[in-house]
């Protein structure tokens, strides 16, 4: 696990802590990495990462890429009334958590999966899947459209699907910063 140390104004550490609460990370005084936003002062032991806050993005990029301690499976095994088949993690359109139970949908229909949703959100650590809500997990590469919605939300459009996903406001700063938008 990757610790970390925010230096910089209240509303960057924020975000930065928001984003890597989905990561291997954890926040630590004596953190092995030390984030320090542009015109902060810079500790003079450890290692510090010095970034401008317009490159936060960067930032996220690479931490998320440096906490991934295990590689990400590419095959995951889904189950589908009495029969189990083999799902490519690029084939996965979103993850969504219903009661105890979590289903991976495809285009073709769901599939129940043995794991939660928060394991499922640390064992995908990767470029293209982001939570976008208390119960989805969705990947980017399969959204065709992006929607303003009421309150602050966005609403997502999925490639091959009617499906219509909310990324709700705790989670919508996240969401951009992860597109870049």
């Amino acid at each position: 696990m990757l610790t970390y140390r925010v230096i910089g104004t209240e509303e960057t550490a924020t975000l930065i802590r928001e984003i890597l609460r989905n990561l291997d990370t954890e926040e630590s005084d004596d953190a092995e990495i030390v984030l320090v936003s542009h015109g902060f002062e810079v500790p003079n032991n450890g290692l510090s990462l010095v970034f401008q806050n317009e490159s936060l993005s960067d930032l996220i990029r690479f931490l998320n890429k440096l906490s991934a301690s295990k590689q990400t499976p590419q095959l995951l095994i889904g189950r589908k009334h009495e029969t189990f088949e083999p799902l490519l993690l690029s084939d996965i359109l979103f993850f969504r958590s219903a009661g105890n139970a979590l289903f991976a949908h495809t285009v073709r229909q769901a599939y129940e999966l043995k794991h939660k949703l928060y394991e499922m959100e640390k064992l995908i650590i990767c470029e293209s899947f982001i939570r976008v809500n208390k119960s989805n997990i969705v990947n980017v590469l399969k959204i065709r459209e992006i929607v303003p919605w009421f309150g602050g939300r966005l609403l997502l459009r999925l490639n091959g699907s009617d499906e219509r996903i909310e990324v709700s406001r705790n989670y919508v700063k996240g969401f951009k910063l992860f597109l870049d938008m």
